[in-house]
């Protein structure tokens, strides 16, 4: 009885440290992702859309919604955002014109450019050192 009393106690204790791995990660991310936010003066949402729809153009915007896991009211939120500044523009699909499809103006692709010219600089940072070698030990323990 002692023996599976140690191991049970041992399993607790791996799945708490485990649990606590993740929440050290997940501060990490929001540091992470705040500095981002911050550096572009966007919002997280706003910059997750202008780079997805970078690396796919002319997706419709229910898809562009269900890919980044976004809510169709905050997509058109952030969307309209984005077109105020100049940067996405919506176009009507020419299958259903009903749809609309998001695609980045040339204003667009240009502030996509300096953003991403931004973020490969904070990639090399304590916060993101830090991050990547945590999520590199919670891999090694799963």
């Amino acid at each position: 009885m002692g023996f599976e009393l140690i191991k049970e106690e041992s399993i607790v204790e791996d799945v708490f440290d485990y649990v606590l791995d993740v929440m050290r990660l997940e501060r990490l991310l929001k540091r992470l992702t705040s500095s981002w936010s911050a550096q572009t003066g966007l919002s997280l949402n706003e910059l997750r859309i202008l780079l997805y729809v970078s690396v796919y153009p002319n997706q419709p915007i229910g898809k562009v919604a269900q890919s980044l896991d976004i809510s169709k009211g905050s997509l058109a939120q952030s969307i309209g955002a984005l077109t105020h500044d100049g940067w996405i523009q919506s176009e009507p699909s020419l299958p259903d014109r009903r749809l609309r499809n998001l695609a980045l103006t040339d204003a667009g692709i240009q502030r996509v450019a300096e953003i991403k010219q931004g973020l490969i600089t904070t990639l090399d940072t304590p916060t993101t050192q830090s991050f990547t070698e945590h999520l590199s030990h919670l891999n090694k323990n799963l």
